[in-house]
């Protein structure tokens, strides 16, 4: 059976074809209504810019929102091995004194 759906998105106004897998079709449509929406912000702020120009304030807005989201799991993950490293040391401390 064929995982993948074949899909078309309007992003302002021009349709994308897509094939996605079945599990990723809602993501897939609710990334489209983010960006849309997004552009529509963008176009009510900046009336002089192009519908590019839009687009790529859309996709700068979103990959920082990504990166930083990415640094906030990278730092969760620092602190659960940090830690743990606390937990061993302090086990380590009590097992000399114990001596």
């Amino acid at each position: 059976m064929d995982d993948k759906l074949s899909i078309k998105l309007n992003i302002d106004g021009h349709t994308y074809p897509m094939k996605v897998a079945r599990d990723d079709e809602e993501r897939f449509r609710k990334a489209a209504t983010l960006i849309n929406e997004r552009i529509k912000i963008y176009k009510q702020r900046f009336q002089d810019k192009k519908d590019y120009d839009f687009l790529a304030m859309v996709a700068i807005e979103l990959v920082v929102k990504y990166i930083g989201k990415e640094a906030q799991s990278d730092d969760t993950e620092l602190l659960s091995e940090l830690r743990i490293m606390s937990s061993e040391i302090q086990n380590y401390i009590q097992n000399i004194n114990a001596l």
